[in-house]
């Protein structure tokens, strides 16, 4: 036998459970999307409640059809915060502290991958309300962005901060009567000063500053942006900046303080 079988054996074996891995995780995935979308509080976080902003806020707003162009990226930050930060830290927590977690790491899946579905399956909730706002905002007030590759790029850079942070808020949540109080408080004052709703234009120069070092001020700045065919290199750049930054520390936490197992005894 050839001194390479042993090291092309190994190689082939892991080229063969690369498969089994990703169709473990896709089922898993499936599954968790389905209970989010099975659960109504999830379902009119994500999808409801967004699109109720987009309709009062272009129903009250002086410009008319105008004021779709800011409103309808600002309602899609709301909706991906919504659907992922607020989301996983409350579904998490409660899953936590019933021990529904624990259970988890009986099944022949890794952590890594039942954390990235129920993240993924909510990440994926909050984008069907992006399309449900999109297609609204086209349908109703005819506004479509000008620069959609900028739109989508944003989108996806808040929902990867609001996931992050999503997991990072589990980490200080001591119980799943906190859960919602404490990821609202953390994410409705979030959105206000990052400009979800309402534009920060007459805001103090220092209001302004503190959005752009903040999670989402520079996300849905890039996607108004977008809308608006105003969005620059620099724009998509220092979102990703401020993802990355975000990002990093959220998971850092999430690394070393992520708790499988209940705080409180039943």
């Amino acid at each position: 036998m050839s001194r390479n079988a042993p090291a092309r054996n190994r190689r082939e074996q892991s080229a063969a459970a690369v498969p089994g891995a990703v169709r473990t995780f896709g089922r898993q995935l499936r599954y968790d999307l389905l209970a989010q979308a099975r659960n109504p509080a999830a379902a009119f976080f994500s999808l409801g409640l967004p699109l109720i902003f987009l309709i009062t806020f272009t129903l009250i707003g002086a410009r008319g059809d105008d004021t779709a162009v800011y409103y309808a990226p600002a309602t899609m930050a709301i909706a991906v915060v919504s659907g992922t930060l607020s989301n996983i830290a409350i579904t998490l927590v409660y899953l936590r502290e019933y021990g529904l977690l624990k259970r988890l790491q009986l099944l022949p899946v890794r952590r890594a991958a039942l954390l990235g579905s129920r993240v993924g399956a909510s990440g994926l909730l909050s984008l069907g309300g992006v399309l449900l706002l999109a297609a609204y905002a086209a349908a109703v007030h005819g506004v479509v962005p000008e620069q959609p590759m900028s739109v989508v790029a944003a989108v996806l850079m808040l929902a990867m901060a609001g996931s992050a942070l999503g997991l990072a808020l589990t980490v200080l949540i001591p119980g799943e009567n906190a859960a919602g109080p404490i990821a609202n408080a953390l994410a409705l004052p979030l959105l206000m000063v990052s400009g979800g709703f309402f534009p920060l234009d007459a805001s103090p120069e220092w209001v302004r500053q503190l959005a752009s070092f903040l999670p989402f001020g520079s996300g849905i700045d890039a996607a108004v942006a977008g809308y608006e065919g105003a969005a620059t290199v620099a724009d998509l750049g220092e979102t990703a900046l401020a993802t990355g930054v975000w990002t990093a520390a959220a998971l850092t936490l999430v690394a070393t303080r992520f708790r499988w197992v209940p705080r409180r005894r039943r």
